[in-house]
């Protein structure tokens, strides 16, 4: 049996509103035990913060709250760990927390292992929503072989958001602080993603790429994301440009490990995945 307890709609608002967790704990004394349960779950079940205006608007000031028998402490505290707490206080970029106090158009990643380079882009690839559908053996249609590629037809239901690094200005000019932001590039809908975690040398475009690339298109697919284990930058330079070249018209910037700081750190729920396991070529701060 639920425990009910009537408190002020004012209080479980707040309390439901936190950006921290926050327990309702009950000691229960005839039996020696704690409940203890998370306030939002408890709003949720009823119908989370349109219930609560509701309760307003019909001029209630009271709530009651039902803890479940099952809610014990221990429970709680196993499900803590879980529990994720991000600090609002900070610089934010487009009036979005970020957890961090890094630039994220002015800070750049460095190489990774290959793994750990298919992991960070699979992640930003859920974060996103993006559902596959096929693979394709990509790498059996080039010349030569270029180390480890992957290639992957799906649908992005989010938009996808990335820029070229070296189009963002890093100083300022004279008698002013603006800075010029580079384009956004977007990718949504039917997508070709494509993961060159291991760059042992430069793809080149072949007769088998076009007729793919053909096919693609008749599939309505006009749009890919290329993602490549090198810097941008550089002597990287050749492989942004082979990539480009060799999926034209369907990839107009290659996206590279420089580019890819921006997504991480705008994401903040991967940045906080992986945040002690990558290692950063250049790193600014707001």
């Amino acid at each position: 049996m639920p425990l009910s307890l009537a408190s002020l709609l004012d209080h479980v608002q707040f309390w439901f509103s936190s950006p921290e967790p926050v327990y309702l704990i009950v000691y229960l004394e005839a039996v020696d035990e704690f409940l203890a349960a998370d306030v939002r779950d408890l709003v949720d079940k009823r119908g989370g913060i349109a219930f609560l205006q509701q309760l307003r608007k019909g001029g209630q000031a009271t709530l009651t709250l039902r803890v479940p028998r099952i809610a014990t402490l221990a429970r709680a505290l196993e499900a803590m760990p879980q529990h994720r707490s991000l600090r609002i206080d900070g610089p934010t970029f487009r009036g979005r927390p970020l957890g961090h106090r890094f630039d994220p158009l002015r800070s750049w990643l460095d190489k990774m292992e290959p793994q750990l380079f298919v992991d960070l882009v699979d992640e930003l690839l859920r974060a996103h929503d993006f559902r596959p559908k096929r693979e394709i053996d990509l790498a059996a249609l080039l010349d030569r072989d270029i180390g480890v590629v992957s290639a992957t037809v799906g649908t992005l239901y989010l938009t996808y958001e990335w820029t070229f690094p070296g189009a963002t200005e890093f100083g300022v000019d004279p008698g002013t602080d603006f800075r010029i932001e580079a384009k956004p590039e977007t990718a949504h809908g039917e997508s070709l993603v494509v993961c060159h975690s291991q760059v042992d040398d430069f793809p080149r475009r072949t007769e088998e790429i076009e007729a793919l690339i053909t096919q693609l298109q008749g599939e309505g697919i006009n749009r890919a994301l290329l993602f490549f284990n090198e810097s941008e930058m550089g002597a990287g330079a050749g492989m942004f440009g082979s990539w480009r070249v060799t999926l034209e018209p369907l990839v107009n910037t290659p996206q590279g490990v420089d580019g890819l700081g921006f997504n991480v750190l705008t994401t903040t729920l991967v940045y906080l995945d992986f945040v002690d396991r990558l290692s950063w070529r250049v790193l600014n701060y707001l």
